[in-house]
């Protein structure tokens, strides 16, 4: 981000880029548990994982996006 003069307002935060990994790495463990569960026809196992997986990835994208722009 830029302050009001145009000059770079610094270094974004490390920990924004670690939280957006873990986010990233935690929706792709879901979305493959997810697959192996409808495969094996665990459909309930199945909505239950894909309802954390997104719940995990929405708290984490705002909190991400909030970090971000601080």
């Amino acid at each position: 981000m830029t302050s009001i003069d145009g000059t770079p307002a610094g270094t974004p935060d490390p920990s924004s880029n670690r939280l957006a990994w873990a986010t990233l790495a935690t929706v792709l463990v879901s979305i493959v548990a997810v697959v192996i569960l409808s495969l094996t026809h665990n459909t309930e196992a199945a909505a239950t994982v894909g309802s954390i997986g997104t719940a995990i990835a929405v708290g984490g994208g705002v909190q991400f996006t909030t970090r971000r722009r601080q």
